[in-house]
């Protein structure tokens, strides 16, 4: 047991070294479906201001308690410009069951659908939850993997600095 936790935290050190946590992202052209069917892109995010983007599966628990967190959040920053988005990765049979779940959740925050995974792959992400917070430079100011309770303070704390230095 002890052996699997060093082998887990030593792969969790390595991808998150081994992905730039500083790149600007504003001139890239990364564009979302929305669940609604509407699209939007990231140029057009960031014009609002930060961008908390989040990278979700039904089937993955603790993706959807941080969802839970950052709907306050968006609720909390919204009316300084910030907004939430988090890119559901199912396969396209599980569609409906990520709009149900938003449905059902009315989540005040975006929503977007990637099955096939392009923008998952551009932004280099490995695991579920991954989430990370642009400036309005489109640079990555913030990136962490996974969730654990408590999480959410450092997620609202990164914003509140984002905004303080704007």
């Amino acid at each position: 047991m002890y052996r699997l936790l060093i082998t887990s935290s030593f792969i969790l050190l390595l991808l998150s070294v081994s992905f730039p946590k500083e790149k600007n992202y504003r001139s890239q052209n990364i564009e979302f479906d929305l669940h609604n069917g509407k699209k939007i892109n990231l140029t057009d995010l960031l014009d609002e201001g930060p961008l908390v983007l989040q990278f979700w599966a039904t089937w993955c628990a603790p993706c959807k308690k941080e969802m839970f967190y950052l709907d306050k959040i968006q609720k909390k920053f919204k009316n300084k410009g910030v907004n939430v988005l988090c890119v559901n990765t199912d396969k396209i049979k599980s569609i409906p069951k990520a709009k149900a779940f938003i449905k059902q959740k009315r989540y005040d925050m975006l929503v977007a659908l990637d099955p096939s995974l392009s923008v998952y792959r551009k932004l280099s992400i490995a695991l579920m939850p991954t989430l990370m917070i642009f400036d309005k430079d489109g640079n990555i100011v913030f990136r962490k993997e996974g969730y654990i309770s408590g999480d959410e303070l450092e997620i609202e704390k990164n914003v509140e600095v984002i905004l303080s230095n704007s």
